[in-house]
């Protein structure tokens, strides 16, 4: 005997850039996928700090979009320039 069940399943239907608040999905894919959770056409700034830090436990995750993820990039590389470290 088969049993079933209808269940609720939520899948990704957008990713905005946490700076500027566009979409990092082309419209065109949008309608294609009917899951965009591995979509990966975007940048992601990832940091968690550890036991003695003092951001102890806090956790960080930013979604990017390409133009942004850029700009990020420079002013990192701006910093590392100017603290002395090469590119």
């Amino acid at each position: 005997m088969k049993e079933t069940a209808n269940r609720s399943v939520k899948v990704v239907i957008d990713i905005t850039c946490d700076t500027c608040g566009a979409s990092v999905i082309p419209d065109i894919q949008k309608t294609d996928q009917d899951n965009l959770d591995n979509f990966d056409a975007f940048g992601v700034l990832h940091a968690e700090f550890g036991y003695g830090s003092k951001q102890d436990g806090d956790s960080f995750h930013f979604d990017l979009c390409e133009k942004c993820f850029g700009e990020l990039v420079d002013t990192v590389n701006k910093l590392r320039v100017s603290n002395g470290f090469r590119k």
